[in-house]
């Protein structure tokens, strides 16, 4: 299944083999559309496949677990529930740093792998905006904000390695606004999604707000032109 997009298409197929594939989904609106092209596919050419999704939820990011299930049921209601394994989501007390974000995913994936036999991995990796927009998310003090640190600017990354497909490598958040126009979810799917991580710290945190002003806000606003 190849679905058109200016900066990169996205082509799912999988050789006849594979049967199980995991879904790395955290309620993002990168993971979400690569979740609804995998589920699209299953449903409408390898019924023969079933979906695992996986999902860790943590103290700084406690809204995870609650989104990607409310995007998980609407793939449901679209596509049926018999393509989908069970959704493995790891709950985390206590988490300091983005590593220990990124080995609790690690376990939680190789306990799925365990117990379904997992072939394949899906996740919603994307490339960054170009480094002039970066450039433009400051504070109001003119400071930079801090965003995710990587090289995922201005490089072009393979999009399958080590059983793992990140479909959206070279794709950044413009181009994944244009997936949801092609697809026609940008009015039903998007909303379901979140990418504020700004709140987990205030006392008056509220996960179905975005706070506008932390650095996924700002690229979330520049790709899709809206929030919500």
């Amino acid at each position: 299944m190849i679905i058109k997009n200016s900066q990169q298409d996205v082509n799912i197929e999988e050789p006849i083999h594979v049967k199980k594939v995991s879904l790395k989904i955290s309620g993002g609106a990168d993971s979400a559309i690569v979740g609804y092209m995998l589920s699209k596919y299953v449903a409408e050419e390898r019924p023969d496949i079933k979906i695992f999704p996986l999902t860790t939820n943590h103290p700084k990011k406690p809204y995870q677990g609650v989104y990607a299930s409310r995007i998980i049921n609407f793939y449901k209601e679209i596509f049926g529930e018999h393509i989908f394994g069970k959704h493995y989501i790891n709950t985390v007390d206590v988490m300091d740093t983005n590593e220990d974000y990124i080995n609790a995913q690690t376990t939680n994936m190789e306990k799925a792998y365990k117990n379904e036999k997992i072939q394949r991995n899906y996740s919603g990796i994307t490339s960054n905006p170009p480094l002039d927009i970066i450039d433009t998310f400051r504070k109001p003090n003119g400071k930079l904000i801090k965003g995710p640190v990587d090289d995922r600017n201005g490089k072009d990354f393979p999009v399958y390695k080590n059983y793992s497909w990140k479909h959206l490598a070279n794709i950044d958040k413009k181009g994944v606004a244009e997936l949801y126009e092609t697809l026609g979810v940008m009015e039903t799917l998007f909303p379901l999604t979140r990418s504020c991580e700004a709140y987990a710290h205030e006392s008056h945190y509220n996960i179905d707000k975005h706070c506008e002003k932390c650095w996924f806000c700002m690229e979330r606003f520049w790709g899709f032109d809206h929030y919500e």
